[in-house]
C-alpha cells in the first residue's frame, strides 16, 4: 500500500503500490509502471560522483481529482468509482489476509491496467532532475533530499507494505539493486538494501483515499 514519505517541495506525499496484483506506483496523482522506475533509479546510479543528470520517466497524470478514486473505500469493496476503483473491479482485496502480499509477477495484468489508464488519466513523460551538490532528487514538482530519495528505492525493494509474496523479487528490483551496489553516486551513499526489515502497519495518507 502506499505510503507516507518527506518531500522538501510538498510536505508528506503518498508513494508506493496501491493494488497487490499490479506493478504500477503512485505518487500522489501521478503513475508510472514500477520497472520503468527502478530502471530510472539504475540510470541516477550511473553517473559519476558529481554529474548530475536529468531524465524522463514514462507515466500518467490524473487532473480532476475525482478520477483518482477512493483506495479505503476500494480495499473494502464499498467505493469502486475513479481509477483506482476500477483496479479494484478487476483486481478486489483478498478474501484471505495472508494473501495480502505484493505480487512479482505484476507485469501480468498490465494490459489491462493500461486499458483503464487511457480511460482516466492523461500519458505524460515526467522529468527527473538531479542536482547532485545540492543532494536533491526532482520528480515533477516533488522535490526530496538524498535521504528521502533513498526511502523511496528502499520501499521499492521491500516491496512496499506489505512486502513481495513469499519474499520473491522481480527481476528489475534485482536489477536495480546490482547497479547500486556498485554506484559510487553520493545519492545512494548508505543505501542499504538487505532482507525486509519487520513492519507495523502505518496509517494511510489522508491525500490518498479522498482522491
Amino acid at each position: 500500500m502506499p505510503l507516507a514519505f518527506p518531500s522538501l517541495s510538498h510536505g508528506t506525499i503518498a508513494f508506493g503500490f496501491f493494488n497487490i496484483e499490479t506493478d504500477l506506483l503512485l505518487l500522489e496523482n501521478l503513475f508510472f509502471f514500477a520497472p520503468h522506475f527502478c530502471e530510472m533509479v539504475g540510470s541516477l546510479a550511473q553517473v559519476q560522483t558529481h554529474e548530475s543528470r536529468p531524465a524522463r520517466l514514462p507515466g500518467y497524470c490524473i487532473d480532476r481529482p475525482g478520477d483518482m478514486g477512493n483506495l479505503m473505500g476500494a480495499i473494502h469493496g464499498t467505493a469502486l468509482g475513479g481509477f483506482i476503483g476500477h483496479v479494484y473491479r478487476l483486481y478486489p482485496f483478498p478474501r484471505n489476509p495472508e494473501d495480502f502480499k505484493q505480487k512479482p509477477y505484476g507485469d501480468a495484468h498490465r494490459a489491462s491496467v493500461e486499458e483503464l489508464l487511457i480511460q482516466w488519466t492523461r500519458s505524460i513523460r515526467i522529468p527527473i532532475d538531479w542536482e547532485a551538490g545540492a543532494q536533491m532528487v526532482k520528480i515533477a514538482d516533488f522535490t526530496f533530499s538524498a535521504a528521502a530519495f533513498r526511502e523511496l528505492v528502499a520501499y521499492i525493494w521491500q516491496g512496499g507494505m506489505p512486502g513481495w509474496q513469499d519474499n520473491a523479487r522481480p527481476e528489475y528490483v534485482m536489477a536495480m539493486r546490482e547497479v547500486i551496489k556498485g554506484s559510487a553516486a553520493p545519492l545512494f551513499a548508505g543505501l542499504k538494501l538487505e532482507e525486509p526489515r519487520s513492519q507495523g502497519i502505518p496509517e494511510e495518507p489522508d491525500e490518498v483515499p479522498n482522491r
